[in-house]
């Protein structure tokens, strides 16, 4: 038997994490960020320019602007070949700059203090993705703001890991308002799908699971247990008249089917005796 969800789909992290010495960049969303080294290559070197971005990188950069618009500096090739821009000191990168990845195609803007990052800072990846929030000391700390082709997400990053309250608007309309906890959805938070649908309860691992409360779009509703974005276990449904007993639910052909149990029912088995109640929900969880 299907659930709530035809099929469950793994569950993004959303820690941030700079290229080792920030000279490695891919701003993927499990990495460690060491410091930067204390040295370069070359300063000065007869550079003109940190090189033509990434053509996803250059539209993405167009669409936001300069994080340091009229930035003025120098140029530094760095030990992997990336080429900074920006104000220095001493040999070490020193204020607000950029620096620009060409192999791999990621391009940082961000202040420097004593060549580590702090304050704000912008990284934009080879495939439209970013990240735009606080460092401190090379590491995610503060707000911030991730943002891809599927979703963004806007919150608090302690050392590099999305956690506490947040908000998450994906592009098919869902918006998650609640707790992240090491990166994923987790805790209690509150689900409106696009459908007019809205959840609100516990929330593990990205999923409605526990106790929680579903109000339809026909404003009849759910409240009960959850297990891995399925309705399973004790609960009521109101409508008309409030029917309390075991649910289980399952969702297929933008239909949600809705089963109902007098007594315990731990396992949704075909062919058991039981009341069924339909929704028709043109999407609904993802």
């Amino acid at each position: 038997m299907g659930c709530v969800s035809s099929k469950d789909q793994p569950q993004q992290q959303f820690n941030i994490k700079l290229p080792d010495s920030i000279n490695q960049t891919t701003l993927q969303t499990d990495l460690d960020l060491s410091d930067s080294q204390d040295y370069y290559l070359q300063i000065g070197m007869n550079l003109s320019s940190i090189g033509e971005l990434h053509p996803k990188v250059q539209l993405v950069h167009q669409e936001l602007g300069d994080l340091f618009p009229n930035l003025q500096g120098q140029y530094i090739m760095m030990p992997d070949q990336s080429i900074f821009f920006g104000q220095t000191l001493n040999g070490k990168r020193n204020g607000q700059g950029k620096q620009h990845w060409q192999k791999e195609g990621n391009f940082l803007e961000g202040t420097w203090i004593d060549n580590q990052l702090n304050g704000r800072a912008r990284m934009i990846y080879p495939n439209g993705d970013y990240f735009d929030g606080n460092f401190v000391n090379n590491v995610a700390n503060g707000i911030g703001k991730f943002v891809n082709s599927r979703k963004e997400v806007r919150g608090f990053w302690l050392n590099n890991k999305l956690i506490g309250e947040g908000t998450e608007i994906r592009k098919n309309g869902t918006i998650y308002v609640g707790q992240f906890q090491d990166g994923k959805i987790h805790g209690q938070g509150k689900f409106e799908f696009a459908n007019g649908c809205v959840y609100k309860g516990n929330v593990y691992k990205g999923k409605m699971h526990g106790n929680g409360e579903l109000i339809f779009n026909d404003n009849t509703r759910y409240v009960g247990e959850f297990r891995n974005n399925c309705i399973q276990g004790s609960g009521i449904y109101e409508a008309s008249i409030p029917i309390q007993g075991w649910f289980h639910s399952k969702y297929e052909h933008q239909t949600m089917f809705l089963y109902f149990f007098r007594q315990e029912t731990p396992v949704l088995i075909d062919n058991q005796d039981c009341a069924l109640i339909q929704k028709q929900l043109s999407t609904f969880f993802d």
